[in-house]
């Protein structure tokens, strides 16, 4: 087995923009509920079925599940991204395909953490808005998280086949 070549490959502007928007989803978040937590009753959704209904409730200290799940992922993500030469890929990496892969597989990361600190927040935000009596988003909130998710995965995993050695 050969060994995958080392790159230092600097972020794109676009790349730029989607970690600084993620960052921004995270802040807001955690502002909202420091703003708002007096306002927050002493229950609080934690588990919406596909319909978007609540179906399990927990204490005012809940709605910083998803906040921290989100930071958790946000983190986790991003210090992979740094490292795309020990990244699994479906195709065989070679020195002229490697910069191409290492790209394609880091911005499907930015990406997909980009798309899970949104939906994470949405869903905080959701549970908030439900504790204090108002509607859910449905059933949307839920088929736009799993599309955004393995939609991403999906059209990045397709960019990788096109990268193949013919």
């Amino acid at each position: 087995m050969s060994e995958k070549p080392v790159l230092k490959l600097p972020k794109t502007l676009s790349e730029k923009i989607l970690v600084a928007l993620s960052i921004l989803f995270l802040l807001g978040i955690y502002g909202i509920i420091i703003v708002n937590w007096s306002e927050i009753p002493d229950r609080v959704p934690t588990h919406f079925n596909f319909a978007g209904e609540p179906d399990s409730w927990g204490g005012k200290w809940s709605v910083l599940i998803l906040p921290i799940i989100a930071t958790f992922l946000f983190k986790t993500l991003f210090i992979i991204g740094m490292f795309p030469h020990i990244h699994n890929y479906p195709v065989e990496v070679t020195q002229e395909n490697a910069e191409g892969l290492y790209r394609i597989s880091r911005k499907m990361l930015i990406t997909m953490n980009f798309f899970l600190t949104f939906f994470l927040a949405i869903g905080a935000w959701e549970m908030l808005t439900v504790a204090q009596g108002n509607e859910g988003l449905g059933m949307w909130y839920m088929i736009g998280m799993l599309v955004s998710i393995f939609g991403t995965m999906g059209y990045y995993m397709y960019k990788m086949f096109k990268l193949r050695k013919k």
